[in-house]
């Protein structure tokens, strides 16, 4: 490995825990998939450098076109919808009443969703051009805050990370900063990829879900719920729904040249999601023109992907968990 690629990347024990011994399971790209031997997290080490992971953080956005405006509604208002089914109800809490927050909120899909429903939404969110684009497009009060840095005094009766935590270099300290910042009584909602899944153990490397450029560490309802019980919290919940298309095992995903060195290994890994997002925009422009026929056949598809993920087996987990 270059000196450059030294710099590029950095090896890390447990991202958990701290614990070094890990066993090793695989080999995605340029780095190594670990699972810890002490708190059984799964990570990867070498991730790239801080330095490297702070920039990509700033330049990530993208020109917001229609159809990716689209696609981020559409999948915000499914999280909303499943929200409002599925987070148990606080004892002396109206939601009308209730202040809301979301940590990583993009653009400001979801906090402009929940705004007619909760008494006050708020956003943080990395990039300083996405929360300015949700200050300015939905007048949402979002702020481009680091809350491992910057001081941060309010509390919230409701938290939501959507696919936040897997991109955590520090997932225990982030759930402990959420525990602090929620009122008694309140409620932590996220998602993360759910390593145990089907999907993940048929498909294997080619898990579409696997992306070291981006994704820290992948998490099990088992690992998960440790850690939010560490963190303080109680009554915790996971469901998980969702199976990955076949076509992740053919979209070329972590399929690298060993003669690359790591970095253009990594920014190949990203041209390929972004090839896969690409993919997802063109499926979404078919929505409301669909014939009968293909509706049925999806409804089937649903109450099929809902018996099989309902052992815990779908490639999403949604965890809601309570301070007390």
């Amino acid at each position: 490995m270059s000196g450059e690629d030294n710099d590029f990347l950095e090896k890390t024990p447990c991202p958990a825990c701290g614990n070094l011994p890990a066993r090793i399971l695989g080999r995605l790209g340029p780095t190594l998939l670990r699972k810890c031997r002490s708190c059984s997290l799964i990570y990867i080490s070498p991730r790239l450098a801080t330095s490297v992971r702070e920039e990509m953080l700033r330049r990530e956005p993208s020109p917001l076109s229609s159809e990716r405006n689209l696609m981020l509604r559409h999948k915000m208002a499914e999280h909303m919808e499943r929200m409002h089914r599925e987070m148990p109800k606080v004892e002396g809490m109206n939601k009308r009443s209730a202040t809301l927050l979301e940590i990583g909120c993009r653009w400001g899909h979801f906090l402009q969703l929940c705004r007619p429903h909760y008494r006050s939404v708020e956003g943080l969110e990395w990039s300083k051009e996405r929360a300015a684009f949700a200050r300015e497009r939905f007048d949402l009060q979002v702020s481009a805050t680091d809350i491992f840095r910057d001081p941060w005094d309010n509390r919230y009766n409701v938290v939501a990370a959507w696919d936040v935590m897997e991109r955590e270099p520090h997932p225990l300290e982030f759930l402990r900063w959420v525990h602090d910042h929620l009122e008694p009584g309140g409620q932590l909602m996220l998602s993360t990829p759910n390593y145990n899944s089907i999907s993940r153990r048929l498909l294997r490397k080619r898990w579409p879900y696997f992306e070291p450029s981006r994704h820290l560490c992948y998490f099990t309802p088992a690992t998960l719920t440790a850690l939010l019980r560490q963190a303080g919290f109680r009554d915790v919940t996971v469901k998980t729904s969702g199976l990955s298309s076949l076509r992740g095992w053919f979209s070329g995903i972590n399929k690298v040249d060993r003669s690359l060195d790591a970095r253009s290994q990594w920014l190949d890994n990203l041209r390929g999601r972004e090839a896969v997002e690409e993919a997802r925009r063109e499926n979404l422009k078919g929505i409301g023109r669909e014939s009968a026929w293909k509706k049925i056949r999806k409804q089937i598809a649903g109450v099929l992907s809902g018996i099989v993920t309902a052992p815990g087996w779908g490639d999403q987990m949604r965890i809601y968990a309570r301070r007390d």
